[in-house]
């Protein structure tokens, strides 16, 4: 192991290919399973941010020991030995695979694709989550027997299994029934046909195998088995599934979110649990279980640039798409200041790794553990991060150009060019800070070429006979709330985990190291946006396998999407223990 490498935690969408200088370690990412879909201020090299400890952030300690990132005590479920034969069989009998993989599969068969166009939720597009919800009725007979089944906004589905205990905060186990469409010109390159939901005996394939019916199919088989053995659970457990993920979630979650704040109110629910990274990973002496307890915010910029037309035989030095070539280049050339403060989960995950790890270099493993309060040990690891693309934008903004168009013909002037740049946020920083960052940019370009500018219907500067800018800012989201990584719900959540990786799973992998729980960062979006109003506890996290640097994310959003049916079993295992440590009361039951 190069002593100056660190494990990176949740990687950016897309699969980015990462300097040698960093691997190996760098490069162990943990596959995502639903998506990371998981999965996520301008650049200063002098500029520095003094970081102080404050209430409201993670508390920061001067010395390296178990304090600073506790290893969570195990917890094991009441009266376990009488749960093994229930464990071994799903983890180990062939018939329980073999049927769990037909589940899967078939409902994977059903595609239930969704666009950002698709809106009308009476037309033909959404019928297949109707055919959807027959497969799931027909499929798990007990659930929709016995829990009470609420349809939100036509397809969103919310199932609760009532709890004898009221007293209790109720649980929200959360998936998304919708797959990204299939790009049918790369059909010949799935192994399968994407929508087979064949089973090879190892994999299922097709779409929506990890992104992410495999969660939720795990989740109802888990309340099946459950009620087969006359289970009754004390806290009352809800499932939340919505069915535009991948789209804009404001018909799925958004609905069900607003359904449940009804019915139980703000704050009410002990956590919340969805699709995140899967399993854990080893870096050369320390084991990692990322769970992503924070996520980006969000912002389009849509600017186009209108300008008068005219016969190409007589051009201006500059027409507006050279113009807006040069705003692209103006934007590109001025990125968002790389910020690490106490606030964002990656500074947890990293002084969780420091502080644990005996191979990492002794000044890099100083800085992290001084970097909250020592703006020159800041300053170092800051730059350590930028340097490489694969952990740059834990701590940066991004802003990426990803469509440009205009121009409607080889001999006219282009009088409407548009870009829309597509920008995740930091947790240090917000939305208005990015919009403003743009706008800057777009001044700048304005008044070098005597051009107006509109921002949000707003003139800002005034339209010319040159023409004008018009910038909207569309689907903006501010960075979510960080989740507490200590207290009762996590510990609980953490020393399950262990429990089931150390005793459970693999048991003779560990040579008495512990799994290590620690914070994290999701660069993209999932359902949760939605769920900030029901609690402080949001867990982006599916219990899956020990992963290395030969496995790959799953086939995510692109061909030969598949599942492992041994992370898919060990969803169904974990939670059929987690539940029950779950059925006691808390601390946070009683805030």
């Amino acid at each position: 192991m190069d002593k100056q490498e660190l494990p990176t935690s949740v990687a950016p969408p897309g699969g980015i290919s990462k300097p040698t200088r960093l691997t190996p370690i760098v490069t162990k990412i943990l596959s995502a399973s639903c998506i990371l879909a998981s999965l996520f201020l301008f650049f200063s090299s002098s500029k520095v941010h003094d970081f102080k400890y404050s209430t409201n952030s993670f508390p920061i300690f001067e010395f390296a020991d178990d304090s600073l990132c506790p290893v969570s005590t195990k917890v094991v479920p009441e009266n376990y030995d009488a749960l093994e034969n229930t464990i071994n069989t799903i983890l180990h009998d062939k018939t329980f695979r073999n049927a769990s993989a037909a589940k899967l599969g078939g409902a994977v068969k059903i595609p239930t694709e969704v666009t950002e166009e698709w809106r009308d939720i009476y037309g033909e597009h959404f019928k297949p989550f109707g055919d959807l919800h027959q497969y799931l009725a027909d499929t798990f007979p007990k659930v929709h027997a016995n829990l009470k089944l609420d349809k939100v906004n036509t397809y969103g589905l919310v199932y609760t299994w009532e709890g004898s205990d009221s007293d209790l905060k109720p649980i929200l186990l959360t998936a998304h029934q919708d797959v990204v469409p299939v790009e049918w010109a790369t059909e010949d390159k799935w192994s399968y046909h994407p929508y087979s939901g064949y089973y090879d005996g190892e994999f299922v394939w097709g779409r929506g195998s990890s992104d992410c019916k495999n969660l939720l199919v795990g989740l109802l088989e888990t309340m099946e088995l459950l009620l087969e053995e006359g289970y009754q659970p004390n806290r009352t457990l809800v499932l939340g599934f919505g069915y535009d993920e991948e789209a804009m979630g404001d018909l799925g979650a958004e609905q069900i979110a607003g359904f449940l704040e009804d019915r139980y109110g703000k704050d009410s629910f002990y956590a919340v649990i969805d699709e995140g990274n899967s399993g854990f990973f080893k870096t050369e002496d320390v084991f990692l279980a990322i769970i992503a307890t924070g996520e980006k915010g969000y912002v389009d910029s849509h600017i186009t640039l209108r300008t008068p037309g005219g016969h190409s035989s007589v051009p201006p030095d500059h027409t507006s798409i050279g113009i807006l070539s040069q705003l692209v280049n103006e934007i590109e050339d001025t990125p968002f200041e790389p910020i690490l403060s106490n606030i964002n989960p990656h500074f947890g995950y990293l002084q969780c790794f420091a502080s644990h790890s005996n191979n990492i270099d002794k000044s890099l493993k100083s800085n992290i553990l001084k970097a909250g309060m020592d703006s020159e040990a800041n300053a170092a690891i800051v730059k350590f991060l930028h340097e490489d693309i694969a952990t740059r934008y834990y701590i940066q903004t991004s802003q990426a150009i990803d469509i440009i168009q205009g121009g409607i013909k080889s001999n006219a002037l282009p009088e409407s060019v548009t870009i829309v740049v597509n920008s995740r946020i930091s947790v240090d920083s917000n939305v208005e800070e990015t919009v403003d960052k743009l706008t800057t940019n777009v001044l700048k370009v304005a008044e070098e070429f005597d051009l107006g500018v509109v921002v949000d219907e707003k003139i800002i500067r005034p339209i010319t006979d040159n023409g004008y800018f018009n910038y909207t800012a569309t689907a903006p989201l501010e960075a979510a709330p960080s989740t507490p990584w200590s207290g009762d719900v996590w510990d609980t959540f953490t020393g399950s985990l262990r429990f089931f990786y150390e005793d459970v799973m693999y048991s003779d992998q560990f040579d008495g190291k512990p799994v290590i729980s620690t914070p994290g960062m999701s660069t993209g979006n999932t359902d949760t946006k939605s769920y900030w109003n029901l609690t402080s506890n949001i867990y982006r996290y599916m219990p899956g396998e020990m992963q290395d640097d030969a496995e790959m994310s799953g086939g995510i959003h692109s061909v030969n999407e598949n599942a492992s049916m041994e992370a898919h079993l060990n969803v169904i295992a974990f939670y059929y223990l987690y539940l029950r440590n779950i059925d006691v009361s808390t601390h946070f039951d009683k805030q």
